[in-house]
């Protein structure tokens, strides 16, 4: 009886094996995402349709997101923020985002600071400050 056990397992070992070394042979011929369709897509964009800010409430209510997306990619695409801390105003009309002439974007990053953006709002005596938003992280347990 102990051989047959023997024997048995000896079995079951080699059918293992060679069911294992089958579906890693099966898995490099498994269907890849067809993902050709992100080479077509504009990425530098905040939404899927423009984004026309023309009122102060609206300009409050919607921008302070649109920045968090703008200040989150700063952090991890180099390019973008070269050409953010440039040209904030720009950048936010190439992604879809039209702001009134009156509103100014500024970028901050200094050395050893989280970059930062204001906002502000042209008036007859100089400028207002509207919003102002800097990206913190924060890990949780």
């Amino acid at each position: 009886m102990g051989r047959y056990l023997s024997l048995r397992h000896r079995l079951f070992e080699r059918t293992t094996t060679k069911l294992s070394i089958f579906l890693k042979f099966f898995q490099r011929f498994k269907r890849r995402p067809d993902l050709d369709y992100l080479d077509q897509q504009d990425l530098s964009r905040f939404s899927d349709q423009d984004i026309i800010l023309e009122t102060g409430d609206d300009i409050q209510k919607y921008l302070p997101d649109i920045l968090g997306q703008a200040l989150a990619r700063t952090w991890i695409d180099e390019r973008f923020l070269e050409a953010f801390f440039k040209y904030p105003n720009e950048i936010l009309e190439r992604g879809g985002v039209y702001l009134p002439s009156r509103i100014i974007v500024e970028f901050e990053k200094l050395e050893k600071s989280r970059p930062k953006v204001t906002v502000f709002e042209k008036t007859k005596n100089g400028r207002r400050k509207l919003i102002e938003l800097k990206l913190i992280m924060v890990a949780e347990q």
